[in-house]
Formats: C-alpha cells, sequence, structure tokens
C-alpha cells in the first residue's frame, strides 16, 4: 500500500511544527491563533490547533492539565478523558459524543504554550479519518524551548522579587515586571542564561535579584560629574542593542566602526549605570569631553597579568584577554592597543570582540584569520552578550573593520 506524502507546515510565528498530507489544505487564523488542516473537497471534515491565552511554564503543568481539559470541555459532552501516548509532548484526549460526531479532543503543553485542538469527523467516517488525524497531531513538536527557559527565568525573579522586597507589590506586565515604583527589564538577563549551562541559572538570576535589591541603587542617577568622571568607561554595543522603544532609547552613544556603537557606563564598585543623555545635559558638559574621560579612564584599568593565547608554527600567535571586570572587549578601544600587541602578534594585527567578555588578538595569516573566524562567529552566536562576528584590522594608524565575518 502506498504511503500518503507528507507536507511540512511551521506555525508563522514559530510555536510549533508539523507534517499533514500534502494534498490537504492549511488554514492559518488570526495570524496564527488558530490553524486548521483537513481535505480540499470536504468542509465537514478537519482539524484546528488553537493556542490558548496564556504563556507559562508549562514542566509544572502536569497536575493542572486535566482540571484544565476539563473545564474546556465542560459544555461539550466529551468522555473518556486520557493521557496520550503518542503524542511528543505530555498531552490529553477526549472523545466526542455528540450525535453524529466522532472525533477528538486533545489538550497539549510544551514549552511556554498550552494547544487545544478538536478533529471535526462525521461518526460514520471514524475509521477513515481519525487515523490520519491522529498521526497529523502526533507528528506536532512544539518549538518553544527558548520561551520556556525565558520564563522559567522571569517566573524565579518575580518569585525572588516578591520575598525579598513585597512592598512593591511586584506584577508581570509583558515583557517587564513593574513593581510600586520600579521597573524591572529581563532581556538581557535571560538571554545571559540562556547561554550558559543549566547550574549556573540559579546563581546568575540569585545575582540579578540581589543586584536589584541593593539599597545604593536608590542613589544611583544623582552623580554629580565631579563624582562621576573618575569611573566612567567606554562599553561597546552592536548597534541593534539601542531599541527606540525601550530605555535604550535614552543612553549616549557614540558612533564607532559599522556595526558596533560605544555606549557609556558609571563603574560603582561591581555595579555599572549606563550613561544617559540627560546625564550629560545635567553635567554641563558635550560626549566629546565625555568620550575622552571614558578612554583616559579605559587606558588605566591593569590588563591581567596572565593572557591566554597559543602560537602556530608558521600561522603566527592568538592571545585572548578575558578580564573579570566585563570589559574585556572594551579594550579594544585602548589608546596603545597597537604598541602592546604588535611585538608578539606582529603589525598589523586583527582583533575580534565577539561577546563582552572576550577580546581575541591574532596574527594577520590566512590559515589562522579562517579558524579564529570560525570561532568568532561561534562565539557571538552563543553568547549572552553578543557584540559582533565582524573581526577588525589593528594598525599603527588607527582600526578599520574586517569583512561580515
Amino acid at each position: 500500500m502506498l504511503q500518503t506524502p507528507l507536507k511540512p507546515f511551521l506555525h508563522p510565528h514559530a510555536v510549533y511544527r508539523l507534517e499533514y498530507p500534502a494534498h490537504w489544505d492549511a488554514v492559518v487564523q488570526k495570524d496564527g491563533e488558530s490553524c486548521g488542516f483537513g481535505p480540499h473537497d470536504r468542509d465537514d471534515v478537519g482539524l484546528w490547533i488553537s493556542i490558548m491565552p496564556m504563556s507559562l511554564d508549562t514542566d509544572k503543568l502536569v497536575e493542572a492539565l486535566p482540571k484544565l481539559m476539563q473545564q474546556s470541555l465542560a459544555s461539550t459532552g466529551a468522555k473518556d478523558l486520557r493521557p496520550d501516548p503518542t503524542l511528543q509532548h505530555y498531552g490529553l484526549v477526549a472523545d466526542m459524543t455528540k450525535e453524529g460526531e466522532g472525533g477528538y479532543y486533545w489538550i497539549l503543553a510544551g514549552g511556554d504554550v498550552v494547544l487545544f485542538a478538536s478533529s471535526q469527523v462525521p461518526a460514520a467516517e471514524r475509521d477513515t479519518w481519525n487515523p490520519p488525524f491522529q498521526k497529523l497531531i502526533a507528528s506536532l513538536h512544539i518549538t518553544r524551548d527558548r520561551q520556556l527557559i525565558d520564563r522559567k527565568v522571569i517566573n524565579e525573579v518575580m518569585a525572588q522579587l516578591q520575598q525579598q522586597v513585597p512592598d512593591q507589590e511586584f506584577k508581570f506586565e509583558d515583557d517587564k515586571i513593574r513593581g510600586n515604583n520600579q521597573v524591572v527589564y529581563l532581556g538581557n538577563l535571560c538571554r545571559e542564561v540562556r547561554g550558559v549551562k543549566p547550574e549556573r541559572r540559579d546563581e546568575i538570576i540569585k545575582r540579578f535579584v540581589n543586584t536589584l535589591c541593593q539599597p545604593a541603587r536608590a542613589e544611583i542617577g544623582h552623580e554629580t560629574w565631579a563624582d562621576a568622571q573618575g569611573c566612567i568607561l567606554p562599553l561597546l554595543k552592536p548597534r541593534n542593542y539601542i531599541d527606540p522603544k525601550s530605555p535604550t532609547q535614552h543612553l549616549l552613544t557614540s558612533e564607532w566602526l559599522v556595526d558596533v556603537l560605544i555606549c557609556y557606563a558609571i563603574r560603582n564598585n561591581k555595579m555599572y549605570r549606563f550613561v544617559t543623555g540627560w546625564d550629560v545635559d545635567r553635567w554641563e558638559i558635550n560626549a566629546t569631553i565625555l568620550h575622552e574621560r571614558a578612554i583616559a579612564n579605559l587606558a588605566k584599568l591593569p590588563w591581567p597579568r596572565e593572557l591566554a593565547g597559543a602560537r602556530f608554527k608558521d600561522e603566527g600567535r592568538v592571545i585572548v584577554v578575558d578580564t573579570d571586570d566585563g570589559l574585556s572587549s572594551s579594550r579594544l578601544l585602548h589608546p596603545d592597543l597597537h604598541k602592546l600587541f604588535s611585538g608578539p602578534l606582529g603589525t598589523p594585527f586583527w582583533a575580534g570582540i565577539p561577546c563582552r567578555e572576550r577580546l581575541v588578538l591574532y596574527s594577520d595569516r590566512r590559515a589562522l584569520k579562517k579558524r579564529i573566524g570560525r570561532r568568532l562567529t561561534k562565539d557571538h552566536d552563543t553568547s549572552g552578550y553578543p557584540i559582533t562576528p565582524r573581526a577588525f584590522l589593528v594598525t599603527r594608524d588607527g582600526i578599520a573593520p574586517g569583512g561580515e565575518k
């Protein structure tokens, strides 16, 4: 017997993917809120999948899912609610009992979403249509692993904030947490957590919450220029870090090279606070003065006593600058960079800043450039604080951008 050719379907917002018979129709409604599948010539046969209006940690939903399904089916007369072992995610199935109907209801949870599905099948054609619909729903894979990690992070931050500062009365608000006089943005934290091993997540979240709750934080934003000028440092950021719809729109920035900008921060102990345009106005200085002070402060920072690296026969040398102050990449702006490293690396040499935590310096050798280029791309794509996969040429006259990667 010939198998029916299948066609892949990817949800328009990448919530899930599945396979359905290639000769069937696929219908998307309400921007993917509901999607249907069925034969072209039948309007009484089909399967619909809907995204329920919630975002949650579905790993904790196993016990609550039967109750949720019963509430959803309260008016349908469905019976025999049971786990469906054919599904790729935890889910339940129930039989339709209304007269003339022979389909099923499903509810399944994965990532941070809950899906509800139902099949429309004439009772007399159960044996014809139920097998292909069951095969379709069994092929469904929820593609929300990243969102699930983010949801776990957000839930844990909320729980710790509510415990440490209950008077703030924190509440979820879209992609942030809002208190009585404090708003917590979680985008950077989520990116950082995604890029580390699971055992480090608790440590990172705890440090983030403890920093938020430090009493000294309330004083930030009132520094005088006399107090701040010795603590201002430059930070390299990708151009897309500045979002006109987020608080980053207010940061003071300077154009640098291609897709990289210079931002500025005030370092106070182990905390950093970005400098905004408002700061420059109230200090009654201009961006040029602030930039020159930041570079001067950067030049005073110590380099690590030992620099990791490697020497390759006939291929030059690699040096990796990895500091513990979060300013490894900023050292690409050091005014004496070429003088300091042209001896061991030759001149010109190349530099990469794939992420905030790393500055990679290497000799101008074709094979080495190719090898390090691949590594820069990998480090950029997996970092919680990426900057650029691009390499930069360092000469006596300054720094110039290389190719895309």
